[in-house]
């Protein structure tokens, strides 16, 4: 049963900054997991109220996830269900013609959430003295632009009122095992060489004000369960957990924003969104917000995640590279391999290359070595980026790839010259870093979306650094403005990277004494930063079928 039309639900503007809050940085798998099953247990040993309750969004929920304890994910929704608890799980339902096009990847996520659904979207509580427990699903339908998805993570967890939220890059897969030490021995990642089962992972743990902001972002999505709108696709997959009172939503438990100040932190939170589900309400906020950082920066900026191709976000870093008191600038993603089935490798090349000539004293091309201060021109040539939608339409049918950017030179006593990025041969100097992490031989996979800004803002969240994340997809991401916890998860992620981190003789993660120059050079069983050169990077356009029907703007 549903009620009236109602028009289609859409978010609100930009999340204010929120006081008091308390914050931790969960590092990989092995982490995130016993976090989600302790306060999975937290609630089920909570006596049953209204303002008692678990809710989770994500873009994967596998049924057979394993827990640290042993057993598995629907086992354990449904222990805590029958204490009494409503469960609530909403998870990306691809639109049908996603599916039909993209068989691989939405399809089959598809699958995996139905399965879940399956298993416990009608679950009603056995516990005949607590019958109040029950599970319910929504398979979200995204209605964003073609092709995209809705890619948040969340988890909440209500005791009497009080709220806590976890965020971040993992999804409820085992996909996402693996432990701090990156030993690969979980199962997790892409599991072929050079990454092997590898996979780092970044998650925060929040509880104050705004975890509020995270549930209200929550509830908008859950409404879609109850509201049938005018769009092709609806809001609801098939898989759904059917109404009994269309009333419920307006009946929900909300925590209160006045009960979640933090008694001894006082941490400053800023939740953001990207969302393109309505041209008016349309969100890219997350992208706004470091494009701000960039900004701002002073001294150093920090980026990890598989891959780092946004436009925006590169072209406002070269812009501050070329200011005054440039800061320094490290980008760590995977390291590059030619099996990858994937086209990062070669758009983190794209990104390299621009980059690295905004904050370098020489490249080579042709086999000559160019100082830049003999040139009069040194300057990046690149495809239009006005505006998003307008890049997005364009690279439809002109420089689909970026391979048409170029590079223009003109030495003292030369001619002005052109170049593809992709033919360029080396550059020298160290503003410009991208680190690609290994344990022993064995790269590490990185699934994490974290950035640091000087020791003033740490960004954690589900928004990769990429054209679709920025722009359209669905994603949340948490700004943590404040200098202690900022440094304090600078450290925590730094120090597992490299054996012999030290903060107090340099914090810099870029510096010389913990980067290798190749990965030959990393110890057995050791773990270690190798500093990626040109020959890393694949300088060849994708040729994968798949690819060729679309562009960089749909990655």
């Amino acid at each position: 049963m549903l009620t009236a039309w109602r028009p289609p639900v859409e978010r609100s503007t930009m999340n204010a900054v929120s006081e008091g809050n308390a914050v931790q940085l969960v590092l990989d798998g092995e982490n995130f997991f016993r976090a989600l099953e302790d306060l999975l247990d937290t609630v089920a040993k909570a006596e049953p109220g209204p303002d008692t309750y678990v809710r989770l969004a994500y873009w994967e929920i596998s049924q057979d996830l394993r827990l640290p304890s042993g057993t598995t994910l629907v086992p354990k929704l449904k222990g805590v269900a029958d204490q009494g608890h409503p469960v609530d799980l909403i998870m990306w339902c691809p639109a049908r013609l996603d599916v039909r096009f993209d068989k691989n990847m939405s399809a089959g996520i598809l699958a995996v959430n139905e399965k879940t659904a399956a298993q416990v979207g009608r679950y009603d509580s056995k516990n005949k003295k607590r019958p109040d427990g029950r599970i319910r699903c929504l398979l979200e339908v995204y209605n964003g632009w073609n092709g995209s998805s809705v890619h948040q993570k969340i988890a909440l967890f209500s005791v009497a009122g009080k709220l806590t939220a976890l965020i971040g890059g993992l999804n409820l897969a085992n996909f996402y095992w693996d432990n701090e030490a990156h030993d690969g021995d979980e199962g997790g990642g892409m599991g072929e060489p050079p990454l092997e089962n590898t996979v780092h992972d970044t998650a925060l743990l929040l509880r104050g004000p705004g975890a509020v902001d995270i549930e209200t972002e929550w509830l908008r999505r859950w409404q879609k369960r109850f509201y049938e709108v005018g769009t092709l696709t609806g809001q609801a997959g098939r898989a759904t957990s059917p109404i009994s009172d269309p009333t419920e939503y307006d009946e929900l438990p909300r925590a209160r924003r006045d009960e979640q100040l933090h008694k001894s932190q006082k941490v400053s939170v800023q939740i953001a969104t990207t969302n393109s589900e309505s041209y008016l309400g349309r969100s890219t906020d997350i992208q706004s917000l470091l494009v701000e950082e960039i900004r701002k920066a002073q001294d150093s900026i920090y980026f990890e995640g598989f891959a780092f191709s946004d436009p925006t976000l590169v072209t406002e870093l070269v812009a501050r590279l070329k200011k005054p008191r440039p800061p320094k600038v490290c980008v760590m993603v995977p390291y590059p391999y030619k099996g990858n089935p994937f086209p990062f490798d070669y758009l983190n090349y794209i990104s390299f290359a621009k980059l690295s000539l905004a904050g370098c004293t020489h490249v080579t091309v042709a086999g000559k070595r160019v100082a830049r201060d003999d040139c009069s021109v040194w300057k990046i040539n690149e495809s239009l980026n006005a505006w998003s939608t307008l890049r997005s339409i364009t690279s439809m049918v002109s420089n689909t790839w970026l391979e048409k950017d170029s590079f223009t030179f003109h030495p003292q006593g030369g001619t002005s010259t052109t170049v593809p990025l992709l033919s360029l041969e080396g550059f020298e100097g160290d503003r410009v870093r991208f680190l690609a992490p290994f344990h022993g031989d064995t790269a590490i996979y990185i699934h994490s979306k974290l950035a640091l800004f000087d020791d003033r803002v740490a960004v954690v969240g589900s928004a990769n650094f990429t054209y679709r994340s920025m722009v359209y997809d669905g994603e949340l991401s948490a700004f943590i403005r404040d200098e202690a916890s900022a440094r304090s998860i600078r450290d925590a992620l730094y120090g597992h990277y490299v054996d012999g981190y030290n903060p107090t003789k340099c914090a810099w993660i870029a510096d010389s004494r913990y980067v290798r120059a190749r990965k030959e050079d990393v110890p057995s069983r050791a773990h270690g930063l190798v500093a990626l050169t040109v020959n890393d990077f694949p300088r060849v356009l994708p040729d994968d079928p798949s690819y060729k029907k679309i562009n960089h703007t749909f990655i």
